[in-house]
């Protein structure tokens, strides 16, 4: 009995030591790590930043490999999609507030050629620039790697990206009034009718023409359209460059993208006063026909991708004299 006993306990030192002598792993990196916004839409030409991967509990720190990147049709590595392009990338904390001239500007920004996009090896989140206008309109598909002190994991197809198009604009509300020159007595025109129109990929300005009821522009180069006292207007916002006034517009180069940056003490609204020597009101509008009131629209919008735009503000029953 005593020889069994002796027996039993020795097996059981044997098997104690030899499992201490086996290599215990280190960490945990997960087979379900992804993407949780799959399938991911971005807008063509906006910046855009993916959500971060989710590592399932996977032990940090993880880092993560960006392998390939497909036609999903094709399953062919996306050549279109690795295409460099020159843009924008920053190199410091760029602060609207502060930074409001091009030699600012530029102390935080530099040129490169690159991709238009960016992978965060730290969170596997993608961030698409400006140039990605030049990627076709499509669904990518990708294979990512993330390695932590467990080892290394390919995990194949992990998710998809789809190429779309967004108008790279929105237009808010505004109004326009009447108001008797001199005075404060006013009345309503009803908001005008804002229209944006890209023309370029290119370049970062606004092309700003206000016109009448028929589409005539009134003239900012001969006071045609002043300013509002203290309120905000569209040099308010285009805060590097000061306006090019012509005949028929009034030119902006917003140098970078959202526009406008900041909001005013008046949200977004950009106001402008066009004098009663330039513009006539139809019959019913105003008390009286005579020519003492002028035309005063308020309005607003928003850019969000690089390119030349013409935004067109058209006034209600008024036309230019």
């Amino acid at each position: 009995m005593k020889k069994n006993i002796k027996t039993v306990g020795a097996i059981l030192l044997a098997a104690t030591f030899a499992a201490s002598c086996e290599k215990v792993e280190k960490g945990y990196l997960s087979d379900q790590v992804r993407y949780v916004d799959n399938p991911i839409r971005i807008n063509r030409g906006q910046v855009q930043q993916t959500s971060p991967v989710s590592n399932d509990g996977s032990s940090a720190p993880v880092v993560y490999k960006l392998l390939d990147i497909r036609d999903v049709e094709k399953h062919q590595h996306a050549d279109t999609v690795y295409a460099k392009f020159d843009r924008y990338e920053w190199t410091g904390l760029f602060d609207p507030q502060k930074d409001t001239t091009v030699e600012l500007l530029n102390k935080k920004r530099q040129k490169v050629n690159k991709p238009s996009w960016d992978f965060n090896e730290h969170t596997g989140a993608f961030t698409f620039y400006g140039t990605s206008v030049k990627i076709p309109v499509g669904t990518y598909e990708f294979d990512i790697q993330a390695t932590n002190e467990h080892g290394s994991k390919v995990y194949k197809n992990i998710a998809t990206f789809t190429m779309v198009d967004k108008a790279p604009y929105d237009i808010g509300d505004g109004g326009c009034a009447w108001f008797k020159d001199g005075t404060t007595t006013s009345g309503d025109l009803g908001a005008p009718i804002v229209t944006i129109k890209k023309v370029a990929d290119e370049g970062t300005n606004i092309i700003l023409k206000i016109v009448d009821q028929k589409g005539t522009p009134f003239n900012p180069a001969k006071g045609e359209i002043i300013r509002r006292g203290d309120r905000s207007d569209f040099q308010t916002y285009a805060q590097f460059h000061p306006l090019t006034l012509t005949d028929t517009s009034m030119v902006c180069n917003f140098e970078t993208t959202p526009f406008p940056l900041l909001q005013s003490g008046y949200g977004y609204l950009i106001y402008y006063r066009i004098p009663s020597a330039f513009v006539k009101i139809d019959p019913g509008y105003t008390p009286t026909a005579d020519p003492i009131y002028n035309v005063n629209p308020r309005f607003q919008f928003h850019i969000y991708q690089e390119g030349t735009y013409e935004v067109t503000v058209q006034v209600k029953h008024a036309t230019r004299k």
